[in-house]
């Protein structure tokens, strides 16, 4: 009864102390002391003195009035602060035990399995709260001591050293109201320590952790998973992520994260392109940290492809051509008739005379040697830039429209007035030349080159209207070396002919036989070759020191400071 008389006692001090400060707003307070500035440092002794004596909640009330006397002594607040979860406590036990109870059932989730990956397992949702509250991590509090490094070999309670280290790099250490007084005595020896290492150190060495309140003050607790649900600071980070990251990537990358540093929410942000983390300042910056290494940036390459074709052609044509057909007249007088010749006529040889004369045209005959060359050559160039792992496609050229499907039937002859035919369908063909290349960077030496490249023409022929369209595509995977050409694919096409024409009979002759025929001999060669030679812009980030992430161990994460 003795407790709970003074539980209510405290909350209606508590509930006193909240009036007085919203009536000093509106009138002036008279003190029997003679200024503000003593009437504040008089209450901080007595707050002092509520804590030596284990009283957190009258040491939280007499900070909260020295804070509302003199607001421009931070200090003050910053002691309020750091007793007001203790001064909850002891005004309402029961209700901060079912606080407590709540917020360690929040913080257990689902341990995924590593082929779980969906969206739904490995983001959360993130409501519209949790995207205003998003902030970079500056704005956490962080101490800002003094400069330089300091040398410690000091004995004492943990107190003791707190206080010493703290002042030694112009800082001021508070205590939770829960932390021990006296204690097991213990030595602490540091050479040339900043304050990080110093703190840190110190940490390990009296089993607690500091929660930085303002630059210059900062408050020491029992490091225990209580304390620290409690006690330090919930933060929501949004880290924005690279647009070429693939969604697949972006949940795996998310599910490492999760595990390793067991975060407590994290979600994908799609309009923004961010993941947003929220959980406690020491597992959100090693998440940060991890976050930032697993999404750095990717090589980038810049591929020279070339599509070269040379097409070589000789055609030679010679001998003897002969006319192979002959004219016959007849030049006879019969029955007195008038002989005519056509005009044009020459080389006439003429058989018989009188009735029976009779003209044959005498044969014609034209030595060839003819030879003609061609020679052609068709050059693409191209460049592409890719990131390792990501597709470049490259296209140039026409986007040519084909019929697919459409309405070409006859008019029935019964069918009066105009007849409805359906619109046609048609897609669009890509021509020219279309280049699709994915690298994947090795080192600073070498890269495996996915290439694709087709190179689509029109022949000129059709079949049922529909033109007809040529296509050379190759696929392949090459490894190659930075700043080398490599030929990932050829074609070579050769053609022979050869035609003898002439007079039937004689062309065959043993000996006569060239007199009678002419030959054409006919010889076509064709070269397509495909090279590439990649550029290395970036390097890889496996060729890139890393940076080294202090999280600590899964019990005692490392406070950033």
């Amino acid at each position: 009864m003795a407790c709970l008389l003074r539980d209510l006692s405290r909350a209606g001090r508590l509930l006193a102390w909240a009036l007085a400060v919203a009536a000093f707003s509106f009138a002036q307070i008279s003190h029997d002391l003679d200024s503000p500035a003593e009437t504040a440092a008089a209450l901080a002794k007595k707050a002092k003195k509520a804590v030596k004596a284990g009283d957190t909640a009258e040491a939280y009330i007499y900070y909260s009035e020295a804070s509302a006397l003199q607001p421009k002594k931070r200090a003050y607040r910053a002691r309020m602060e750091a007793l007001q979860t203790r001064a909850i406590r002891q005004s309402k036990s029961s209700v901060a035990g079912s606080a407590v109870s709540k917020a360690g059932s929040e913080a257990g989730h689902h341990e995924l399995a590593p082929h779980e990956l969906s969206p739904e397992d490995v983001f959360d949702s993130l409501t519209a709260r949790d995207m205003a509250n998003a902030r970079p991590l500056e704005g956490a509090q962080r101490l800002k001591p003094r400069a330089g490094s300091q040398e410690f070999d000091l004995t004492g309670d943990a107190r003791s050293l707190w206080d010493t280290v703290a002042a030694r790099f112009g800082l001021e250490a508070v205590y939770d109201g829960d932390y021990p007084r006296g204690g097991e005595r213990v030595r602490f020896r540091l050479d040339r320590a900043d304050y990080r290492d110093a703190l840190h150190a110190l940490e390990a060495s009296t089993s607690s952790f500091v929660i930085p309140l303002s630059p210059r003050i900062f408050m020491v607790a029992k490091d225990t998973q209580t304390k620290r649900q409690q006690l330090e600071q919930t933060l929501t980070l949004a880290v924005p992520v690279p647009y070429s990251l693939t969604s697949q990537e972006l949940m795996e990358i998310a599910q490492t994260v999760r595990q390793i540093t067991d975060i407590q929410k994290i979600g994908l942000n799609s309009a923004t392109n961010q993941i947003v983390m929220r959980d406690r300042v020491s597992r959100v910056v090693a998440a940060q940290a991890l976050l930032r290494e697993l999404t750095a940036a990717r090589a980038e390459t810049l591929i020279d492809i070339e599509y070269l074709e040379v097409t070589d052609s000789d055609m030679v044509q010679f001998g003897v051509s002969p006319t192979n057909q002959f004219q016959v007249f007849y030049l006879g007088h019969f029955l007195n008739n008038a002989v005519t010749l056509p005009s044009g006529i020459t080389n006439l040889i003429t058989f018989g005379g009188g009735k029976t004369l009779i003209g044959i045209t005498a044969a014609e005959a034209q030595a060839l040697f003819n030879e003609t060359t061609s020679s052609s050559r068709l050059l693409y160039r191209s460049q592409v830039r890719a990131q390792s792992g990501q597709e470049a496609t490259f296209h140039v050229g026409d986007r040519y429209p084909v019929i697919t499907s459409g309405y070409f039937g006859a008019v029935p002859p019964n069918q009066q007035g105009q007849v409805y035919a359906p619109p046609p369908a048609f897609t669009f063909e890509d021509l020219g030349i279309e280049v699709k290349v994915k690298p994947f960077v090795h080192g600073a030496n070498e890269m495996t080159l996915s290439v694709e490249t087709s190179f689509e023409v029109l022949t000129g022929l059709a079949t049922n209207g529909i033109p007809v369209i040529g296509n050379r595509k190759v696929k392949t995977d090459a490894r190659v070396r930075n700043d080398e050409w490599t030929v990932v694919a050829g074609l070579t096409d050769s053609t022979r002919a050869k035609s003898i024409s002439g007079i039937w009979g004689f062309a065959d002759a043993p000996i006569l036989g060239p007199l009678f025929k002419q030959t054409t001999t006919n010889r076509e060669s064709g070269y397509v070759l495909i090279g590439v030679r990649p550029h290395l812009l970036s390097l890889p980030p496996d060729q890139i020191a890393t940076k080294t992430i202090a999280f600590g161990t899964e019990t005692r994460a490392i406070t950033p400071l």
